[in-house]
């Protein structure tokens, strides 16, 4: 087996959560026990809530915990002259296009969707267009599969099956060329050569979507691991916004629950996430 890389993947918008430093620790475990490597990437593509200041926070986070990451941190923002080609080479290569279709009439058959209480998909008007570079105002589409299901294969879940009649042909790049977010981490994984994507169960939506873009580019795909998500003592999920609010309210408090709730998520998946990565290596 090729050595194991793994990254941990955090977005400067706000605060380190408890959920996002569980997700380090796992990664930060797995590459020491395996004698593997784990990195960092900042995923600031959106420049409007990305700051300095939560970058610092991040890292001053992680150091609290004692995580260290072992190549230099790598920053989503400086690699945009990287993605770019690649999603020239998927349109030239007719695995992409260019859509011109506009906002008004997308939100108009999207509430048209809701008032028939229909899942809205974008009914693919521009897939066989064939519009040019010069087509004027467009986003960038990735054709998905139209039958048949995608099939995410997870440590923690197994086959996981997502029909691609419920999946629609999804932005891979917006109207001023900035690339989306579920095809950046793709291109960024493999340049980072990361062989095990290890992350919360809400990523799990995002992943039919990558796979499709590893196929697309000729990638090989990494050892998808969907952790179950931090809950709070009501046993619903722990977001971020109820996070902020418990610290506010009662910061002591709650700075003396985050270390013992990082303890125990260590405690008792320390060996569950060995063992099941073991097997799948």
């Amino acid at each position: 087996m090729s050595s194991v890389v793994v990254r941990f993947a955090p977005s400067p918008t706000g605060s380190l959560h408890i959920g996002s430093a569980r997700t380090a620790l796992y990664n930060w475990l797995y590459a020491r026990h395996t004698g593997g490597k784990m990195l960092l990437r900042i995923e600031d593509t959106d420049v409007e809530r990305s700051t300095p200041e939560n970058v610092r926070i991040i890292f001053d986070g992680l150091r609290w915990l004692g995580v260290d990451w072992d190549e230099e941190p790598v920053y989503q923002s400086q690699r945009v002259d990287r993605y770019r080609p690649l999603i020239d080479k998927l349109i030239a290569e007719g695995k992409a296009y260019r859509c011109v279709c506009n906002k008004d009439d997308l939100d108009a058959k999207r509430e048209s969707a809701i008032a028939d209480k229909r899942k809205y998909l974008y009914d693919r008007t521009c897939r066989d267009a064939g519009h040019g570079p010069d087509c004027g105002a467009h986003v960038v589409r990735l054709k998905m599969p139209v039958d048949g299901a995608i099939v995410v294969r997870d440590v923690v879940l197994g086959e996981v099956s997502f029909p691609a009649e419920e999946l629609d042909d999804w932005i891979i790049a917006r109207t001023d060329g900035m690339p989306t977010y579920n095809f950046v981490v793709v291109a960024d994984d493999h340049d980072m050569r990361v062989t095990h994507v290890i992350r919360g169960a809400d990523h799990l939506n995002n992943t039919p979507k990558q796979v499709v873009v590893y196929e697309a580019l000729g990638y090989d795909l990494p050892i998808f691991t969907h952790m179950p998500l931090t809950h709070g003592p009501d046993g619903k999920n722990f977001p971020n916004a109820t996070a902020r609010r418990r610290s506010r309210n009662s910061p002591s408090s709650a700075t003396c629950r985050m270390p013992c709730a990082i303890i125990s998520c260590v405690s008792d998946g320390r060996t569950a996430i060995r063992n099941c990565l073991r097997r799948k290596s």
